[in-house]
């Protein structure tokens, strides 16, 4: 999937539990602030699940015309609102005249069925207005965790074979899902009272607007930020498999982010990790065998440690929560990110700081 063309950032949006915006929520993070919390749902234990979740004051006090379809909950207003928030602050820097193409990032075969119907989501979205949504051209990337990153692919083909301007890529998840609850329970997945291998059930949604116009990127103390290189992986032995679990997907994945790189080497990766031990055996062995583009005292960041997991706003998330990291960085540097679904794909992107074009 690695492609040549540089991707510049023109704008980010994200909302968490903790951050209303991108701001916000990278400060948050930047100070190890968490957003877990008890929550109303209980496993087969009887014991409260941890969960890291938006206030509910958040979502009654937004004042949206909500197309509700059939079956509606909490979840699918949820879902929606996050994403026209975190929509809004990603093109509220930038003055855009022409309709924008929408990339977003759905679940993958096995967690669709706890997941809002595309259709609902992508009719909703449409109805802002002033999103500015281009609506013959949403498309979706259904890969779960990994989808965010992935769907670069299809900002390329926009951006360089369609000659867009702009497209916007992105998630929005919650776990505010009784049945999804109960499932994830079954597989002894959530965290609560002596349930020590498991992760907290987040929510958020992350945004991006992306160009290939460097004079478009978003900038801070005359630099800019790309997304240069970027790939994919399959793991033969992931959490639906029965297959021995291997380590190629991820090492694929980080090889082709890595392909040509030339520089002094990756400081920074940002990571899906989310509290299980699959994952950090996972990064490890990804890490070992990349380590000559792979800096010996690089920095290992897995935000998930405050925000929970956010499904398919990870990917997004992540590379919002980088870029924050490197615009306010003095120094140059070199960030790979990356992200793993529960099933098969894996994926990864190498992001760069770049001096802004003098003169624009």
């Amino acid at each position: 999937m690695a492609q040549p063309q540089r991707l510049y950032i023109a704008g980010i949006g994200m909302i968490t539990s903790v951050g209303a915006d991108t701001a916000m929520t990278a400060a948050s993070v930047k100070a190890g602030v968490s957003g877990y919390q008890v929550s109303r749902f209980f496993n087969q234990k009887q014991q409260p699940v941890t969960m890291s979740c938006i206030p509910n004051e958040i979502f009654s006090a937004m004042d949206i015309d909500i197309d509700e379809g059939h079956s509606y909950s909490a979840q699918y207003d949820r879902i929606i609102k996050m994403a026209i928030l975190a929509l809004r602050e990603a093109i509220s820097e930038k003055e855009i005249e022409q309709p924008v193409p929408l990339v977003l990032a759905m679940p993958d075969e096995h967690d669709s069925g706890y997941y809002i119907p595309p259709e609902l989501l992508m009719a909703n979205l449409i109805k802002q207005k002033d999103l500015n949504l281009k609506s013959d051209s949403i498309r979706f990337s259904s890969t779960g965790r990994a989808a965010g990153i992935q769907a670069l692919d299809l900002a390329i083909h926009y951006l360089f074979e369609q000659g867009e301007s702009y497209v916007l890529l992105g998630g929005s998840d919650s776990y505010w899902n009784a049945a999804r609850i109960c499932h994830l329970d079954n597989s002894g997945r959530l965290l609560a009272l002596n349930q020590m291998d498991a992760f907290v059930a987040g929510e958020g949604a992350g945004f991006i607007l992306l160009t290939s116009q460097p004079e478009r990127a978003m900038s801070h103390n005359n630099q800019i930020l790309s997304l240069f290189q970027f790939g994919d992986g399959q793991e033969a032995g992931h959490l639906y498999s029965d297959k021995p679990y291997t380590g190629d997907g991820l090492d694929q994945a980080f090889k082709c982010a890595l392909s040509g790189y030339t520089g002094e080497g990756v400081d920074t990766i940002y990571s899906s990790m989310n509290g299980e031990n699959h994952w950090a055996k996972e990064c490890g062995v990804a890490i070992m065998r990349n380590k000559k583009w792979i800096k010996d005292d690089m920095q290992i960041e897995h935000p998930s440690d405050c925000l929970g997991d956010l499904g398919v706003a990870t990917g997004t998330v992540l590379i919002g929560l980088a870029a924050q990291n490197m615009l306010q960085a003095s120094e140059p540097n070199t960030h790979l990110v990356y992200s793993s679904s529960d099933g098969a794909w894996r994926a990864a992107v190498r992001m760069e700081k770049l001096p802004k074009i003098v003169g624009v």
